[in-house]
């Protein structure tokens, strides 16, 4: 008889202090952004169980690309859809991404655009395994005592000093396909699991994400807390992107 775990959770979103709109979404626990234009900070925390099958998910629309904040909003409504039908279902992380992509080169087209674009970073908790997917540089990582290990793979173009362009995004019209990264593994309590864009990474480091989430989960901090701590920090440092992370811990 396969384990149930308990994985609580924390996840904020912040628009940043330099961009006017927020372009990053989420999908954590039937919530994301509902509303583009809003732009005020986002904060909650809870548990759900290994059993639900969920996914977590962070979107970060492409910048300097049209309607980023469109691109990463239809992937977390299309998840949300998705994840209502997923019963019949054990790993389903590529068929969704298929599934976000088109949907996303669908509102594309309406929308008369040449391109619209959006990364993504997903973990699906099933029984007692992980899966991951990743497309573009919004990172994934694992807690390992002390250490954070990024387990997604950043796919951006080699040769550039600054900030490179993506290879691959949810809304790539790419006609051999989309091919994201993917991963398995088994999990266990105690296991932390971050997903962010890189409006943190960027931001605050990923030394600076250790320190806090070692601190803060070490003196147990709730997590809407920690979540909260993480874009604030990523705020104070310059802000010059939007920032989202959602924190997962596996409990008994």
């Amino acid at each position: 008889m396969k384990k149930t775990y308990t994985i609580e959770y924390g996840c904020a979103c912040t628009v940043g202090k330099v961009r006017k709109n927020n372009e990053d979404n989420f999908y954590c626990d039937k919530k994301f952004r509902l509303d583009p234009d809003n732009n005020e900070d986002v904060v909650f925390s809870g548990k759900v169980k290994s059993s639900e099958n969920e996914v977590f998910a962070v979107f970060d629309g492409m910048g300097g690309e049209a309607c980023g904040e469109i691109a990463s909003l239809v992937a977390a409504e299309t998840t949300a859809e998705f994840v209502k039908n997923k019963d019949s279902f054990e790993e389903y992380l590529y068929e969704l991404s298929e599934m976000l992509n088109s949907r996303i080169l669908e509102e594309s087209d309406n929308r008369s655009l040449v391109l619209m674009g959006t990364t993504a970073a997903m973990i699906q908790f099933y029984r007692d395994e992980i899966y991951v997917l990743n497309a573009g540089d919004s990172p994934i990582y694992k807690l390992i005592k002390t250490k954070l290990v990024k387990i997604s793979q950043d796919h951006v173009a080699p040769g550039f000093s600054g900030k490179a362009p993506l290879t691959k995004f949810l809304g790539t019209p790419d006609k051999n396909g989309l091919n994201p990264y993917i991963a398995r593994g088994p999990y266990k309590t105690g296991d932390v699991y971050v997903l962010c864009t890189d409006g943190v990474t960027d931001m605050i480091g990923e030394e600076g994400l250790e320190e806090i989430l070692c601190d803060m989960l070490y003196d147990k901090k709730p997590f809407d807390e920690i979540a909260k701590e993480i874009v604030e920090l990523a705020k104070e440092s310059g802000g010059v992107d939007n920032a989202t992370v959602i924190v997962c811990k596996i409990s008994k």
